[in-house]
């Protein structure tokens, strides 16, 4: 092949793979939120937390700090800036069935490690008692108490907000969660609470799990 012509098929290839430019534009502003828009879908956003590769990474009333392309830039309200960025891939994780077909994966609770059961019938995320105090998690003081009828008895639970929770290079952080009295389940459910941020598909007996942006 000539040279002049692999030289072109080169940059057109470099071309294909140049990431396309953003437009993000600061619509409304809160304490530690913002709602953003960025090419044309609206979102409010949390401090720390990413929408469609933008950081935001602080906001108040008088504005908003956001990270763009590894720029920093403070926007006003209605302020808006256009960047040449690549976004990230969605962090993805793949759970492998064990030996009863239950699907098993380590991650953390607040940073502290724990084994999950991922259970799409479980509204929330849902931990016992006993496991709650292994993770140094006060629900009895910082939860708003409540009961529950299981097949046999009625239980005190406690609906708490969990500042963050993480599977694989997933995490969501100010995720609610239940926490059932006692020693069950063994396992924290990783119910919807967590896995509505998430998108899952299955291949054979493989789950994937990825997260939204």
């Amino acid at each position: 092949m000539p040279r002049l012509l692999v030289i072109a098929i080169l940059v057109l290839a470099a071309a294909g793979v140049r990431a396309a430019d953003v437009s993000v534009k600061v619509i409304a502003l809160f304490t530690d939120k913002a709602l953003l828009q960025i090419d044309g879908e609206q979102k409010i956003v949390k401090a720390g937390d990413t929408f469609k590769g933008v950081l935001l990474k602080s906001a108040s009333g008088r504005g908003a700090v956001v990270e763009i392309d590894g720029r920093v830039v403070k926007l006003g309200l209605n302020q808006s800036i256009a960047g040449n960025f690549k976004p990230p891939e969605r962090a993805t994780m793949k759970v492998y069935p064990d030996a009863l077909g239950m699907y098993l994966v380590n991650g953390k609770i607040n940073g502290q490690s724990t084994r999950f059961m991922v259970d799409t019938g479980a509204t929330y995320v849902t931990l016992s008692g006993a496991k709650a105090s292994r993770l140094e998690i006060d629900y009895r003081r910082e939860g708003i108490p409540g009961s529950a009828q299981t097949a046999s008895a009625v239980i005190p639970v406690w609906q708490i907000r969990l500042d963050s929770v993480s599977i694989g290079g997933i995490l969501i952080r100010d995720v609610e969660a239940t926490v059932i009295d006692g020693d069950q389940p063994p396992d924290v459910l990783l119910g919807n609470s967590f896995l509505r941020h998430t998108r899952m598909t299955q291949a054979g007996s493989v789950l994937e799990i990825k997260k939204r942006f």
